[in-house]
């Protein structure tokens, strides 16, 4: 394995840290939405400290790549997984918060020798990609260089101003659950659903009791349902922390300014910083102990 993976040699981008147990077994880690490298290292390092190795895999915003998803090909994923194969890995997992949850299912969905996704605060639709409030009219991910059905982002389509002051002002969402407001404008179409149903992985999930920043809370409940209808082969598990926020199963003590700043932007982080934070260890404690029953 190298230390580095860079887009132009290795069609992705990566960054390899290696840990001393769990031999034949190794993850890949997205990154959440807007995190950079070293935010998305800090924020994992939890794994490797507890022997996991793991393959930091960018899909936007990292060396290159385009600063937000826009058509993000999931190859990046699939040639990943491919250079873990010829190292000599048996098991290969993925784990993700946030943006990064949604791109691990979306890839597992797609990709048969994932055997394993940690999934925190994710949601189970493919979105419209945007830049800042523009609408691009594009999907977020691509798959064989086609894009993959995605919803539109409504509230983008619209005179933002003014809808970003209504949802201010609303008593439902104000000024620190803006997203969550927008992302409830969304009409869901079920070719745009990601179909997690099509892995063949354990699966954790983990939400929040109300997700500030977009309907994880639904989501989850739903992808359980979807998958027990369906006779869904694989370890499930499903935690809904109710005090907890968007930003579960990631080491934020590690990145205190970042904290400092989502604790101004999310609702659940301002209200209650202690019951986010021992939900968080919870769901780090959590994803730990899946880890150890992954066969």
């Amino acid at each position: 394995m190298k230390e580095k993976y860079t887009l132009s040699e290795d069609g992705f981008v990566g960054y390899w840290h290696p840990a001393g147990g769990h031999e034949g077994k190794v993850l890949i880690v997205f990154p959440g939405s807007g995190a950079d490298y070293e935010l998305t290292r800090k924020g994992s390092e939890f794994l490797r400290k507890a022997g996991w190795s793991c393959l930091l895999v960018g899909f936007a915003g990292w060396d290159g790549l385009p600063e937000d998803p826009v058509l993000a090909p999931v190859e990046y994923a699939e040639k990943a997984v491919q250079v873990l194969k010829e190292a000599g890995y048996e098991k290969i997992g993925m784990y993700g918060i946030s943006a990064g949850a949604k791109f691990a299912i979306t890839a597992a969905s797609l990709i048969s020798d994932v055997s394993l996704v940690i999934a925190g605060s994710p949601f189970d639709y493919t979105t419209e990609a945007f830049k800042g409030t523009k609408a691009l009219n594009q999907s977020t991910f691509s798959w064989r260089g086609k894009p993959l059905p995605y919803d539109p982002t409504v509230t983008l389509h619209r005179n933002i101003v003014s809808v970003l002051i209504r949802t201010m002002f609303s008593k439902k969402y104000g000024k620190r659950r803006m997203l969550r407001g927008c992302y409830d404008e969304n009409v869901q179409t079920e070719a745009a659903r990601i179909k997690v149903e099509n892995m063949h992985a354990d699966f954790l999930m983990q939400c929040p009791g109300y997700d500030d920043c977009w309907p994880s809370d639904e989501a989850v409940p739903r992808m359980e349902r979807i998958l027990k209808e369906c006779g869904y082969p694989y370890r499930v598990q499903t935690t809904v922390y109710e005090k907890g926020s968007h930003l579960l199963c990631g080491d934020l003590m590690a990145t205190p300014e970042y904290l400092k700043t989502m604790r101004k932007i999310l609702q659940a982080e301002y209200v209650d910083q202690d019951a986010c934070n021992k939900a968080r260890e919870d769901s780090m404690r959590e994803a730990l102990e899946f880890l150890e029953g992954w066969q």
